[in-house]
C-alpha cells in the first residue's frame, strides 16, 4: 500500500521535509494545531527539570529548546531532515540551551537508544508522515520509553465524512500516508501496547498563522532570510511547484474535515 501511495506523489517525504525545513526558523509551529497545541500537550506530560525527553519529528528544535528553557528537562530531538536538525542545532546554541539538548538525525523504526531511556516521548503530527508500519514505529517508541512514562502525542485525523474524491487528492500529499480517523489513531495506539490516559479531539483546526507566530519584525526578517531560498527552490523544480499546489489544496479543506486529537498515553508497568 506504501509502495502505490508513493508512486503518487511528486516528491518523497524526506526530500519534502528537507524543503519545508527552510522555514522553520521564521515559522516553529508548522505543525496540527500550531502553538497552542503544543501548549496544551507539555502542560499535560508532567516536565520537570530532570525530565529526559524524547522529541520525535523534531523540526527545527522549537519545541525541545522550550521545553528545556522552561522545565530545565533533558531533550532528545531527532527528525528525518539533516536541514531541520541543523537548524535545531543552531536555535540551542542561540538561545543557550546547547547543555541541555541534543539533535541527531534517526530512524523512527530503528531507534539508536536503549530500551527504557526516556520519561517522556512527544510526538506532533509526524505518525501520519510514516510511510511504513505505524504500529512498529510506535512499538519502538513504546520500547525505549521508561515503565510508568508518558506519550504526548497531537496527531491530525480526518473526519469519517470526508469525501473519497478529497481523501485521493490527501493521499498525494508528500507527507501523507494512510491518514488517520479518530478511531484508527486509537486502534493503532493501543495495538503498539500503550494505554490510553487523556484523549482530546479540537472542535476546528485553523492553519498555524506566520503573522501570528513571527509578528511583523519577524516576518520581515523570513522574507529577507528564508524566502529567496524557497522561491528559486519552487521555480526550479516543477516536482516542489506540484507538491505546493497539493499542500495548498490540503489547507483548503482543513476547517471542514480535519481535526487534531491531543493524547496522552502510558506504558504500563
Amino acid at each position: 500500500m506504501a509502495d502505490e501511495l508513493l508512486n503518487q506523489k511528486p516528491v518523497g517525504t524526506r526530500e519534502w521535509y528537507d524543503f519545508v525545513g527552510i522555514m522553520a526558523d521564521g515559522l516553529p509551529y508548522m505543525h496540527t494545531g500550531g502553538k497552542e497545541a503544543t501548549d496544551q500537550l507539555i502542560q499535560k506530560c508532567g516536565l520537570k527539570e530532570g525530565t529526559h525527553l524524547l522529541d520525535v519529528g523534531c523540526g527545527g528544535g522549537n519545541t525541545a529548546c522550550r521545553i528545556a528553557r522552561e522545565f530545565g528537562s533533558r531533550v532528545m530531538g531527532i527528525d528525518i531532515s539533516d536541514v531541520m536538525v541543523e537548524q535545531a542545532r543552531v536555535r540551542a546554541g542561540k538561545e543557550g540551551v546547547a547543555n541541555l539538548v541534543e539533535f541527531r538525525v534517526a530512524d523512527v523504526y530503528d531507534l539508536p537508544f536503549d530500551g527504557a531511556s526516556f520519561d517522556v516521548v512527544l510526538i506532533e503530527s509526524v505518525l501520519t508522515p510514516l510511510s511504513g508500519n505505524k504500529v512498529d514505529a510506535l512499538k519502538e517508541m513504546h520500547r525505549v520509553l521508561k515503565p510508568g512514562g508518558v506519550m504526548g502525542i497531537n496527531e491530525t485525523i480526518f473526519l469519517e465524512k470526508t469525501p473519497a474524491d478529497i481523501m485521493s487528492v490527501v493521499n498525494t500529499h508528500p507527507a501523507i500516508y494512510d491518514p488517520f480517523t479518530e478511531k484508527t489513531l486509537r486502534t493503532t495506539l493501543e495495538k503498539a501496547g500503550f494505554k490510553i490516559r487523556e484523549w482530546k479531539i479540537s472542535e476546528e483546526t485553523e492553519v498555524p498563522n506566520a503573522m501570528k507566530q513571527m509578528g511583523c519584525g519577524g516576518l520581515i526578517a523570513f522574507f529577507v532570510k528564508s524566502y529567496p531560498r524557497i522561491l528559486w527552490k519552487t521555480l526550479t523544480d516543477k516536482r516542489i511547484r506540484e507538491a505546493g499546489k497539493i499542500d495548498d489544496q490540503v489547507t483548503k479543506i482543513n476547517k471542514q474535515y480535519v481535526r487534531y486529537a491531543l493524547v496522552i498515553a502510558s506504558k504500563g508497568r
